[in-house]
């Protein structure tokens, strides 16, 4: 069996209409499967299934599932500047694309039918793995479909695209909670632990059935490739990691990357914990009901208010890139990550429970979701407007998943702090725990933002 490989790199020169719209679809569906298996499902089912079936308190039970996330994230950074290269060496990310689809469509699908912890995280981890590579090779399309001027624009566009995916996910879970009932993963003199919706095994078939249909139009994507040249599949290999090598090499003489990826690994931070911890942060931490709504039905409502937002203003953020630059795209979005980060603090310390109707401190989580919203699509946009502005053609791949590797090893750390700051401090303060975790967060993402402050991509322009 043979591959292709060429040294010739050339990006695209036109931006089609059709093809943006086919490569934006899979952002719309990929997203069906982090909004509900990722943000609305996993870590409360984990939390139940530890508390239940293995006698773990939440604590403890938050702790587990942040160390595994953690771990996960570990591996999954290691291999993304190795999918990089790969695609680089290929000269084609398509393929790519599709089989590790089709590996998340697989174990995704499963997790319904175990309630035992082991197995469900073990099937978690795989199914999360693909999805996080897949994103790599998805990510390292951009350039060769769209023209350098059109990059920050299609990108906004597809993260956008993305939230629409968001929304129809969670208009399907909403009949589902309605007829099923919520995840109660903490207990109380109220509440007692119970699967709810997440107990029937189908309830994570179907948004994997979304995924396949809205993902469908990924097949008819015309990218940029090398010219056709063979190469034996072990030469191919053999090539790749040479690449990677001399890419590791060269990358921390490369100041002006260096610099970004070791920033974007303290600012995505936030972001991470904020899709892991997203529906609990709703539910457990702000306790918001009323108007007759359970919390996990509202926390439907909160995060489609959220993601309405996101798609109005998304590509407003990719525009502001493309004319600003990715560093004061980054400037703007770290303001509305501040503006999110310090009103959940405030909700927490000061509001909470929050009663749902026309009164000041719910006006302000819907402020703060909104915020919260802009600020996550806002974040891979400028990501994906600074690797373009950075990186050499021919390394677009590599260099992508070398600030993926950034994101994902800063994604192993973030819920890991989380999960320890809750497992710490939950039986002492309860869910005011969550106030600290996000002040610890706010911290670290100021920490990027001072960082990203000395990239200079006009400088690296000149080198390329």
């Amino acid at each position: 069996m043979s591959e292709i490989l060429e040294d010739a790199v050339e990006i695209e020169t036109k931006t089609s209409k059709k093809n943006v719209f086919y490569w934006s679809m899979y952002d719309l569906a990929n997203t069906i499967y982090s909004m509900i298996i990722v943000s609305l499902i996993i870590n409360r089912y984990v939390l139940v299934i530890a508390q239940k079936e293995h006698g773990l308190t939440y604590g403890d039970a938050s702790f587990v599932f942040g160390t595994v996330v953690a771990v996960m994230q570990v591996v999954t950074a290691i291999g993304m500047p190795i999918m990089g290269a790969l695609s680089d060496a290929v000269g084609k990310r398509r393929p790519f694309v599709i089989s590790l689809t089709g590996v998340i469509l697989i174990f995704s699908s499963l997790l319904g039918l175990f309630h035992n912890i082991f197995v469900v995280l073990v099937l978690y981890v795989i199914a999360n793995i693909a999805y996080q590579w897949s994103l790599a090779f998805y990510d390292a399309m951009l350039p060769f479909i769209a023209a350098p001027k059109d990059v920050g624009k299609v990108g906004g566009f597809g993260v956008a695209f993305g939230y629409l995916g968001t929304i129809i996910s969670l208009l399907v879970m909403y009949p589902l909670i309605m007829i099923y009932g919520d995840v109660v993963s903490k207990a109380d003199w109220t509440y007692q632990l119970k699967y709810g919706y997440t107990g029937e095994w189908w309830v994570f078939v179907v948004p994997m059935g979304l995924f396949l249909v809205f993902g469908i139009p990924i097949l008819f994507v015309r990218e940029r490739q090398k010219k056709k040249r063979t190469v034996e599949q072990r030469q191919l290999f053999k090539t790749t990691f040479k690449e990677l090598g001399k890419t590791f090499r060269d990358i921390r003489k490369h100041r002006e990357m260096f610099i970004f990826i070791i920033g974007y690994f303290f600012v995505v931070d936030v972001a991470n914990v904020i899709v892991a911890y997203m529906t609990p942060l709703v539910t457990d931490a702000l306790q918001i009901e009323g108007a007759g709504i359970s919390k996990d039905l509202f926390a439907i409502i909160f995060i489609i208010i959220a993601t309405v937002a996101a798609v109005i203003f998304t590509y407003f953020i990719g525009k502001f890139a493309e004319r600003f630059g990715a560093k004061n795209a980054f400037f703007l979005v770290g303001g509305l990550w501040g503006i999110a980060l310090l009103l959940g603090i405030l909700g927490i310390f000061v509001w909470a429970p929050i009663t749902i109707g026309f009164n000041f401190p719910f006006i302000m989580m819907l402020l703060m979701g909104c915020s919260a919203g802009v600020a996550l699509g806002g974040t891979w946009t400028a990501q994906r407007v600074m690797v373009t502005e950075l990186a050499p053609k021919e390394k677009f791949g590599e260099y992508f998943g070398f600030s993926k590797l950034s994101g994902k090893v800063s994604s192993a750390l973030g819920p890991l702090i989380f999960g320890a700051v809750l497992k710490g401090l939950v039986p002492t303060i309860d869910f005011k725990a969550y106030g600290v975790a996000m002040a610890v967060v706010a911290g670290i993402m100021a920490i990027g933002l001072g960082i990203i402050a000395f990239v200079r991509p006009e400088k690296s322009a000149k080198n390329y």
